[in-house]
């Protein structure tokens, strides 16, 4: 094992330094560079370590050909996840009575995974004649409510292909607005459902000579949040007794300075990564949140998050935004994979390849955070291949080095 120092490559890093500093500012899109700016301190003299292919196999050395790609320039927002209000239901008592468990099972507790139509609690009204009644009552009135939900229902579905005719065929009309038809056409069809299952479940028990017992059945599949009631409890008509939610279709909300209102690109797909986790996850533009922020004073932003299965409402995340960029100021940029990247005197660095057992340290200048790693101006790293897993030993191995010679 042998490390080397390269003498005559502080030039040449220097002036590249000065390349890459142009190429950021021109792809970021902040306009010409100011008349007299500060040179970036020069790239020392990079260490190269040579292995031999006993060494390399021993340490588990390997390397990865960089990718490249059009990278565009994103806003570094911050937020939290919350909860999806299509998501959450609320299984409330129809009618007023004593809250029963169902046989042979066990009163539900928060946490629990429940699934669409089951059973999970039941009404005993006090007296039967007044359930009978009460039922009757219950039963036109929902059968009123299914009757102008129908009417609400189809009112949105020609709502809603209208507004995506026009948007297919790029009239005026915006991803926002076909987004909140087909929420409104949703909305109308879960309503419609909802009253025919009531129906059907008070039709049943009308016509039951047993009597005293109504099955709750809930209408959504999810994980039960909240426990508003317990067995034996005598509850009003409408009382709320389980919340259900669903946390597969939660949505994340950026906090937008007001600043930077006009800088991004609202109709694009960003990432966000959830506090205390290591990957990005994707998530689609839905619509602008229903209050301003109250710490930037500027709009927050909802966004359907694409896998959101171990999330919950109330973490706090990350967001990669994209600003406005157009193409032709786009270039393509050198992807480096997170692992391969090191921490050395304040700055990111990693471990080119250069064959035969060879490895040099080279800096990332203006490194651009993207879901993948960092993006560095291509043609900054003159090698192809780079150290992905094994560049912290190579770091090791440098230091070590450079305090026996030291010492």
């Amino acid at each position: 094992m042998r490390i080397a120092q390269n003498k005559g490559a502080a030039g040449q890093s220097a002036a590249l330094v000065w390349t890459g500093f142009l190429v950021f500012a021109l792809l970021s899109g902040t306009g010409p560079v100011m008349a007299a700016p500060a040179l970036p301190r020069a790239v020392p003299n990079f260490s190269v370590i040579h292995l031999n292919k006993a060494q390399i196999k021993s340490l588990n050395i390997q390397t990865v050909r960089l990718k490249s790609g059009y990278v565009r320039s994103t806003l570094r927002l911050y937020g939290e996840i919350k909860s999806n209000p299509d998501g959450i239901f609320t299984l409330s008592s129809p009618l007023a009575g004593v809250v029963l468990a169902m046989p042979g099972k066990r009163w539900p507790q928060t946490g629990d995974r429940v699934i669409q139509g089951t059973s999970v609690a039941g009404i005993r009204p006090v007296v039967s004649t007044t359930l009978q009644i009460t039922l009757a009552l219950e039963l036109t009135k929902v059968k009123a409510d299914l009757a102008a939900a129908r009417v609400a229902e189809l009112t949105a579905a020609a709502a809603y292909r209208r507004v995506k005719s026009l948007y297919a065929q790029n009239e005026a009309v915006s991803l926002r607005r076909v987004q909140t038809a087909h929420a409104a056409f949703a909305t109308a069809q879960g309503r419609v459902r909802a009253d025919v299952r009531t129906i059907s479940a008070i039709s049943r028990q009308l016509k039951s000579k047993t009597g005293g017992f109504l099955p709750l059945p809930l209408y959504q599949t999810g994980t039960i949040t909240e426990v508003l009631a317990h067995p034996g409890q005598a509850v009003a008509a409408d009382q709320p007794l389980l919340r259900v939610e669903d946390f597969h279709r939660l949505l994340a909300a950026v906090a937008l300075p007001a600043s930077e209102s006009g800088a991004i690109d609202r109709t694009a797909a960003i990432q966000v990564r959830p506090l205390g986790r290591k990957h990005w996850i994707q998530a689609a533009p839905l619509t602008i949140g229903p209050r301003a922020d109250r710490q930037t004073r500027g709009l927050s932003l909802l966004y359907r998050v694409a896998d959101s299965t171990a999330l919950r409402p109330g973490m706090a995340l990350t967001a990669l935004v994209p600003q406005k960029v157009a193409r032709r100021k786009a270039a393509q940029w050198a992807i480096i994979p997170r692992r391969a990247v090191v921490w050395w005197r304040g700055e990111r660095w990693v471990y080119t390849a250069r064959g035969g057992g060879v490895y040099a340290l080279h800096e990332l200048i203006h490194p651009m955070i993207v879901p993948d790693g960092y993006a560095v101006p291509k043609g900054s790293i003159v090698s192809r291949r780079v150290v992905s897993d094994g560049a912290q030993l190579l770091m090791t191995i440098h230091l070590s080095s450079t305090l026996k010679k030291a010492g």
